[in-house]
C-alpha cells in the first residue's frame, strides 16, 4: 500500500507492495526523498520510470537508474496534465501529484458494507474509486453514502453484471478492485524488440487512449475539454497519425474487419443500434474483454466490459486500421 510519511518537512516515502491485487511492482523503493532530474542516476529513478510507464507516459525497453530525455518528456507531460510547471524535473510538487493519482487506485478493503445513510473514510474511498470508473459525477468526494453514491453503486453493478441492490459488498468490491486493475496493469517488463509493429502500436495506442480515463462527455466534442464517442476515437488515433472518419457510422467502414475472437489491443470496437439505429458507439479494444470509450454525459471517458449485458447486445465487429 502507498505509505505518506511527513509531507510538510519534505521527508517523503512512497512504499507499493501492490497498488492492485495483481503483479505488484518488483522494485520498491522510496521516492520523493530526492528531487530528480534529467543526467541523474538514482536508484528512485527506476521506481518513478515504472509508474510514468503504468500510467501510459513513458515507453521503454527497461527501466533504469538513469533520468535520460524520454523520462523528462514523461515528466513534462505527466505535469502538464496535472496544471503544474511544466519543467520536467520530479520534485515534491510533481510526486504530490503522482502519489494523489495512485492512491486512488489502491485496492478498496473490505471491512463492512456500505448502503445509504453510512458515513466514513471506507465510503469516501468507495466514492474516489466510483468516479475513476466513471460511475460517480461530483466534484468533492465525501465520507456520506447519499442517493448519489447508491445511484452510481447500483450502475456500477447493472455494467458489471452483479447483483444490484445499490450496497457495496464482498462481490461489489472485488468487481471494482478487478476494473481498476484493467484500467492500470503493473507490470515489470515490456514487450521485447521481437514484438510485432501492429502489436506494438496497439499497445501504444491503448496507453494514450488511458490517459483520457475521466475526460468528460460532450455532444460534438474531439479534445479533452470533452469528447463524443467517435470523438475520442478520432482524437487519440490522430496522435499516431492515423485519419479516421469523424461519425461513428464512418468508423465502422474503414481499416479491416475483426470478429470478437480476433480482436486485439488498439481495436476499434463498433456497436449498433444504440441510440439510433445502424452502428451507432465506437471504442478502443483494450484487451482482456475490456474497451475504453467516451460513454454518456454522467460517465465520460469509462472502461466497460465488452461483455456485459447492454454491450454484448450491442456489439457488431471490430476495425484494425494500422
Amino acid at each position: 500500500m502507498l505509505k505518506i510519511k511527513n509531507l510538510k518537512t519534505g521527508v517523503l516515502s512512497l512504499t507499493v507492495a501492490g497498488i492492485l491485487s495483481i503483479n505488484p511492482l518488483v522494485v520498491q523503493a522510496e521516492l520523493g526523498d530526492t528531487p530528480l532530474k534529467k543526467g541523474m542516476n538514482h536508484e528512485d529513478v527506476k521506481v518513478l520510470q515504472q509508474y510514468l510507464i503504468d500510467l501510459g507516459y513513458l515507453k521503454l525497453e527497461e527501466i533504469s537508474t538513469y533520468f535520460n530525455e524520454e523520462t523528462e518528456k514523461a515528466v513534462i507531460e505527466f505535469q502538464q496534465s496535472q496544471g503544474l510547471k511544466p519543467d520536467g524535473s520530479f520534485g515534491i510538487d510533481t510526486y504530490e501529484a503522482l502519489v494523489n493519482i495512485l492512491r486512488k487506485y489502491e485496492p478498496l478493503i473490505y471491512t463492512r458494507p456500505l448502503k445509504e445513510g453510512l458515513k466514513g473514510e471506507d465510503v469516501k474511498a468507495l466514492q474516489e474509486r466510483l468516479k475513476i470508473l466513471g460511475f460517480l459525477d461530483i466534484e468533492e468526494c465525501t465520507n456520506y453514502y447519499g442517493s448519489m453514491t447508491k445511484e452510481a453503486v447500483t450502475n456500477f453493478q447493472k455494467e458489471y453484471g452483479i447483483q444490484v441492490d445499490g450496497i457495496a459488498g464482498p462481490e461489489t468490491y472485488r468487481t471494482i478492485n478487478k476494473a481498476l486493475s484493467d484500467i492500470i496493469s503493473l507490470t515489470t517488463s515490456l514487450p521485447s524488440r521481437s514484438a510485432s509493429r501492429t502489436s506494438d502500436l496497439g499497445k501504444r495506442i491503448v496507453e494514450t487512449s488511458k490517459k483520457y480515463l475521466g475526460s468528460p462527455y460532450s455532444y460534438g466534442g474531439a479534445s479533452p475539454k470533452g469528447f463524443d464517442c467517435s470523438g475520442f476515437t478520432y482524437y487519440v488515433y490522430k496522435q499516431f497519425d492515423i485519419d479516421l472518419p469523424r461519425s461513428s457510422a464512418g468508423q465502422a467502414d474503414v481499416g479491416k474487419k475483426i470478429d470478437k475472437k480476433d480482436l486485439q489491443p488498439g481495436d476499434i470496437v463498433v456497436f449498433s443500434n444504440t441510440y439510433r439505429s445502424g452502428p451507432s458507439h465506437t471504442g478502443i479494444y483494450i484487451g482482456n474483454g475490456k474497451f475504453i470509450h467516451a460513454s454518456t454525459s454522467s460517465k465520460g471517458v469509462i472502461i466497460s466490459d465488452i461483455n456485459s449485458d447492454y454491450y454484448k447486445n450491442h456489439f457488431s465487429y471490430g476495425r484494425r486500421v494500422f
